[in-house]
């Protein structure tokens, strides 16, 4: 009988240290009172250690708008992370986050619970030298096949490199680097207009004057 008992036990210990985790609680999101518009802000979670093939992930969306995107967690000593959402546009008030680990297969094995960050135009923020580097090289990560072709919803391009969509597959962001092409065709046509005060770009040089007699 007490083979029995403490077998039972063990395989009882055994389920709650798999659930464990699988717990939510196990990963945490620390508390941001804020984010600035239009410029970037740090959301900061705290994870187990990881196994391998899987990914620290923060999630993110404008408050109740369509799907969520995510960006990577960045390490640091001790559990901690850290991650760059892209810059959020003047109607976006509110943004909608929570941090996960998934598998080799995108699912989802863990997650903290979720937080709604207020955005506000006196938010300050300092980053540092590598947070600057990443909010300046985002890649965003998609969770449908909608997001495909179309900008983040409610957030800036600036600083938006990279997109990988729903089934994992990487690529160029074809929407912020098309604009950005197109604002710097733009700016050939207006700068020679500032000058001369006409608006004409002259793309080859006049004809010579006829030689006077």
């Amino acid at each position: 009988m007490k083979v029995r008992i403490l077998v039972a036990t063990g395989l009882m210990l055994a389920g709650a240290i798999a659930a464990g985790a699988q717990n939510p609680q196990t990963v945490t999101l620390e508390k941001t009172s804020c984010l600035p518009r239009e410029q970037n802000g740090v959301v900061r979670a705290n994870l187990p250690p990881l196994t391998t093939g899987q990914s620290p992930r923060l999630y993110f969306r404008w408050r109740d708008h369509e799907d969520f995107y995510w960006v990577a967690l960045e390490a640091e000593p001790g559990g901690h992370y850290w991650a760059i959402p892209p810059k959020p546009e003047m109607r976006n008030e509110q943004i909608e986050v929570y941090s996960a680990v998934v598998d080799a297969t995108n699912r989802v094995v863990a997650r903290s619970e979720s937080q709604v960050i207020k955005i506000t135009n006196d938010c300050r923020v300092q980053l540092s030298e590598k947070e600057r580097g990443v909010a300046e090289n985002l890649t965003i990560g998609e969770t449908s096949a909608k997001q495909q072709g179309q900008k983040v919803l409610a957030f800036l391009c600036d600083g938006v490199v990279t997109r990988i969509n729903h089934a994992g597959i990487r690529r160029s962001d074809e929407v912020c680097r098309a604009c950005v092409i197109a604002w710097w065709q733009r700016k050939a046509i207006l700068i020679p207009a500032a000058i001369t005060g006409i608006g004409i770009v002259v793309t080859e040089p006049p004809e010579p004057s006829p030689a006077r007699p």
